[in-house]
């Protein structure tokens, strides 16, 4: 861990000529401890951008002293060094990296012991939709994927086949992928690249109706191109963010007013009624069209949600259901989890890991048990850089809340009073995605020690007013 000596002399080094390390990180583009301390630099001038891009670059040396793992979003991949370096100064140079050997020492222990497991931007990025020429819209959002958790297997395949074809009744295309695990759990997650086990494509004609298998593994037989079939699921999970937030925001608002919303409107009311900030024009779409067959949908699964709370028997599997290890994926309604031990905050849908972040906890000061967000409220205090960030979510009607910080250095650790603290750029994405009334859960052991973080995260237009100045916000930071 970096100690308070070696950050002054770092700072020093910064005043005697605050350009040379982007000299220096364009003459030494190897040289990963220079683009951690590059990126410091932008960091503590405010520019985060290009504070990551830096951090991406330092790769295990940021990992080491950080004590966690870099994402970097897309749109931040653009090199902030000058394009003709002129000539560093070579005493310099010499006591730079006199310092960077001795930092990289203390660096190597800390990289042997056991590391978070994280997800680079190509392995999270979903790829472009490359939808076939002569599939439309329609046909898209008439598409149903499901999502094998379990393992491959002819029983297992077919189980999911005839589902498929029988129940199901393909209206467009059917497609069969195979989740990809979350570390060595159950979780599954949304965003990887899922892998296309076999597809089924509705025709006028069913005697025409072909079954395509993709995968040699499932059919034991030399598998068809799956370039079609891929570029369907990956137009198809477009949207599926969007209609998840959306159904989850619809029955988190039935949970708290006993009725569904009738338009669109209630969903986006001003503070303190600010279900989700706004809807993109497909949820509005979606929202006019299908408003009905939605409440309907999310009503009964409030009700066998509270069924199985219960104990009742009431909250068994419906008849029509897919069968065991065959999902839908983000068919039910988002959820949030937070692991104490892994300082992980997850986004859920069943098995499904939506996103997962790093957060700032409170050790035995944050409480455990099942709480829901009962108070929406963006620059809380006035501010989007004080002490609770740009977004505030209250637990409960309690002091504990999930909100923003302007002390970064603390997302991972124990330093809170209590709340759960996030980066700005996470907090936002998930003031968007979770609905006032979502269901939030604090544990231990309840995430693997991951994160899954979108490289273009979602957001929705500011279409409501949640903002809140009659308040003063105390909570247990």
């Amino acid at each position: 861990m970096r100690t308070k000596d070696s950050d002054e002399q770092l700072q020093q080094f910064f005043k005697q000529d605050p350009q040379y390390l982007k000299k220096y990180v364009r003459e030494h583009p190897d040289n990963k401890m220079a683009w951690y301390l590059l990126g410091r630099e932008y960091e503590e001038q405010g520019k985060q951008g290009k504070a990551l891009y830096c951090y991406a670059q330092a790769g295990e040396v940021y990992e080491a002293y950080e004590e966690q793992k870099v994402v970097l979003p897309a749109e931040e991949a653009a090199s902030p060094g000058p394009s003709k370096p002129p000539r560093a100064s070579r005493r310099w140079g010499i006591r730079f990296m006199r310092l960077a050997v001795a930092m990289l020492a203390l660096g190597a222990a800390l990289l042997s012991a056991p590391g978070l497991q994280t997800r680079t931007v190509e392995e999270l990025a979903q790829p472009a939709a490359v939808v076939p020429a002569d599939v439309t819209p329609a046909q898209i959002q008439a598409t149903r994927v499901y999502y094998l958790a379990g393992t491959k297997t002819p029983e297992t395949i077919g189980q999911a086949l005839q589902h498929m074809l029988l129940l199901e009744r393909v209206r467009s295309f059917g497609i069969l992928v195979r989740g990809i695990p979350l570390s060595d759990s159950t979780w599954i997650e949304w965003l990887r690249k899922p892998e296309t086990l076999l597809s089924v494509e509705a025709e006028s004609d069913a005697s025409r109706q072909q079954i395509l298998y993709h995968d040699a593994e499932s059919c034991q037989c030399e598998p068809s191109d799956a370039q079609r079939a891929d570029g369907v699921v990956a137009a198809w999970m477009s949207h599926q963010e969007q209609q998840a937030v959306l159904r989850s925001a619809v029955a988190a608002y039935i949970r708290r007013t006993g009725q569904a919303p009738t338009e669109a409107s209630q969903l986006t009311a001003s503070y303190p009624d600010n279900v989700l900030p706004g809807l993109t024009p497909y949820m509005s779409e979606l929202f006019a069209r299908d408003s009905a067959a939605i409440a309907q949908e999310m009503q009964g699964w409030n009700e066998r949600s509270a069924a199985q709370a219960g104990g009742s028997s009431q909250g068994q599997t419906p008849p029509g259901e897919p069968p065991e290890g065959l999902i839908q994926p983000l068919a039910e309604p988002l959820e949030i989890k937070i692991d104490k031990t892994a300082h992980r905050l997850a986004v859920v849908s069943g098995s499904i890991v939506v996103r997962e972040y790093p957060v700032g906890l409170g050790g035995s000061r944050t409480p455990e048990g099942s709480f829901v967000i009962s108070e929406k409220v963006r620059n809380p205090n006035g501010q989007s850089d004080g002490d609770f960030g740009s977004r505030g979510m209250t637990l409960s009607d309690t002091l504990y809340a999930i909100h923003g910080t302007n002390k970064p250095k603390s997302i991972g650790k124990d330093q809170s009073l209590g709340c759960v603290r996030m980066r700005q750029t996470d907090v936002e994405e998930l003031f968007d995605m979770a609905p006032l009334g979502t269901k939030v859960t604090i544990g231990r052991g309840l995430l693997p020690a991951a994160t899954s973080v979108s490289a273009t995260p979602l957001k929705l237009p500011a279409q409501a007013d949640d903002t809140n100045p009659n308040k003063v916000y105390k909570w247990l930071d």
